[in-house]
């Protein structure tokens, strides 16, 4: 019963056309499959398209639970027959899976055989789904009288109708999620081979995309109450500008200033690359099947998994040393440029038992599957990064309502400044990974003592503002030298530059050059007076084409 039938004469005699037909509408509904986004329009496309091309009297998709009882969660149903969708909480076979006497379980359709149906409730417990989990790809049953199905379980097929019946399993990571079941009602039938491996490809294509959308449904839950706070804090900051001037609020408008506008920028910049990098994700997520055999993608998952564990932002000190390692050891396993792989591999967080990955760093797609799984792990990074910001956003919002002064005695800490522009450059990096060149030139430098959150601000206004004035691309140069016992710190672009009569004012509290609603006329001020509190010093040099802000702060904060 679960093998290709040879096709019957009638079969044979099928026009070419046809067949090539339902190729096309078959790529057709796998293509609208993929492009959605919403699980319901999912479901719908599927039950209604594939019944339309297999002219079936019934098309479900059925989703187990964890104890294997389940429910019709979508339906296509042809005029005159009763609907499962809306009948399963009315029929007891259908509710919750499960009748009193008999087990003629609507779940168990899944055996496949009379067989499988006799077997003790814990037969899909103890093998995880049944025949499917040891390989079987569907169940075709042309006849339902002709296969020994008890009594029970025949009344229960004729209570909704069905004469005969194609089911194909959904699985999502190895494991039985539900099946893809389409009935014929009218009369019996036989499935033919190209109808069944319609069906496989469909369900196939339903579980990637099930997959997709249950993505987007975690990250749109992670992002609705960050919404809202982003919406509090700017809110917040309009209503404190347009109360009270700057200069009369002196320190404490500085400080909220400089708190909120740090937050908003890593909610901002991370939202965005969450954006990408699910768009990005999204769109090559029907390649695994393509590229990666099932025992390829479950080793892809474990990566995965390995990176979403853990992934720590390492400096650029630190990642010097594990690239030489990782790479001398992918040299080691012949892995072709094994230099670009050992820095993908530092990207996703994935620095131990590399040798374990082997067959996916040999495979000829690596840079395909790696960039695929940096994108995956971002989203949880971002979304990492989004809930940081909010917690400190959120003191922030706090002080103001209780109208408390922000508290500046922060006591300063050693850090480095190679460390701070890392994690802006990590911030930004779906934003200059495509059409900006980023260099750097950075010496072996001592820890400073500094405010190293406010130093993170500054470089996020200065990178910030490089970014806006190279829109159509161009090269970002991150440069850091010792100099008169102190650090110095330049950041060039390669954009239009700084008009020669508003330089001087750049440095001014809501001076902007941007158009409205893209600059508060802020950012540099507050980058100012962060320098100034550190007894540092900044300067910038503009003409087209080349525009240096150049940061200079001394070993010690204390001294002047």
């Amino acid at each position: 019963m679960n093998n290709y039938q040879p096709p019957t004469q009638e079969e044979s005699q099928l026009p070419e056309s046809l067949a090539t037909e339902r190729i096309k509408v078959a790529a057709t509904i796998i293509d609208k499959i993929r492009c959605s986004q919403n699980i319901q329009t999912i479901f719908t496309i599927t039950t209604q398209e594939v019944r339309r091309v297999l002219e079936c009297d019934r098309l479900i998709v059925y989703q187990f639970n964890d104890d294997w009882s389940g429910q019709v969660v979508a339906e296509s149903v042809g005029a005159g027959w009763v609907s499962l969708l809306v009948g399963q909480n009315n029929y007891e076979v259908l509710n919750n899976g499960h009748v009193q006497q008999d087990r003629c379980l609507l779940r168990d359709w899944s055996k496949g055989e009379q067989g499988d149906i006799l077997q003790q409730d814990s037969f899909l417990q103890s093998t995880q789904g049944g025949k499917y989990a040891h390989g079987q790809k569907f169940t075709a049953v042309e006849d339902i009288y002709t296969k020994g199905f008890p009594d029970c379980y025949i009344q229960a097929l004729e209570q909704y109708q069905a004469k005969a019946y194609l089911l194909v399993p959904v699985f999502q990571d190895e494991k039985l999620w539900g099946l893809l079941g389409a009935y014929q009602n009218q009369s019996t039938r036989i499935w033919s081979d190209s109808e069944i491996e319609l069906m496989i490809q469909i369900a196939t294509h339903l579980a990637v995309a099930l997959q997709q959308a249950e993505y987007i449904n975690q990250l749109k839950l992670q992002t609705r109450d960050l919404e809202i706070t982003l919406k509090e804090l700017k809110l917040a900051q309009q209503q404190l500008i347009q109360q009270e001037k700057l200069a009369a609020l002196g320190q404490l408008v500085a400080g909220v200033a400089h708190e909120i506008n740090t937050p908003l920028g890593a909610i901002q910049a991370s939202a965005g690359n969450n954006t990408k990098a699910l768009i990005a994700a999204i769109a090559e997520l029907p390649k695994l099947s393509e590229f990666l055999n099932p025992a390829a993608k479950v080793l892809f998952f474990k990566l995965i998994e390995e990176a979403m564990r853990s992934k720590p932002i390492f400096s650029s000190s630190e990642k010097r040393p594990l690239k030489r390692q990782i790479t001398e050891q992918l040299k080691e396993y012949q892995v072709d440029n094994a230099r670009n792989i050992a820095d993908l591999l530092i990207d996703i967080g994935v620095v131990q038992e590399v040798d374990s990955y082997l067959p996916l760093l040999q495979h000829g797609k690596v840079s395909w599957i790696l960039d695929l799984a940096y994108n995956l792990t971002r989203l949880l990074n971002n979304n990492k990064t989004i809930l940081t910001s909010v917690e400190k956003a959120s003191k922030v919002v706090f002080a103001l309502k209780n109208y408390a002064r922000f508290d500046a005695s922060e006591e300063k800490q050693l850090a480095q400044v190679e460390d701070g522009l890392a994690t802006v450059l990590e911030i930004y990096h779906n934003q200059l990974k495509h059409n900006i060149e980023v260099v750097q030139h950075y010496q072996d430098l001592p820890e400073i003592l500094c405010y190293p959150d406010e130093l993170i601000q500054i470089w996020t206004n200065l990178i910030h503002n490089g970014i806006q004035a190279m829109k159509q691309g161009g090269t970002l140069t991150l440069t850091t030298a010792l100099e008169n016992e102190g650090i110095k710190v330049e950041i060039t672009d390669s954009g239009s530059g700084i008009p020669p009569q508003v330089k001087d004012r750049i440095f001014e509290a809501f001076f902007t050059t941007k158009p409205t609603g893209e600059g508060s006329g802020l950012g540099l001020h507050i980058s100012k007076k962060i320098v100034d509190k550190h007894n540092g010093t900044i300067a910038v040099a503009s003409q087209p084409g080349h525009t240096k802000f150049t940061v200079w702060l001394p070993l010690n904060s204390n001294q002047v």
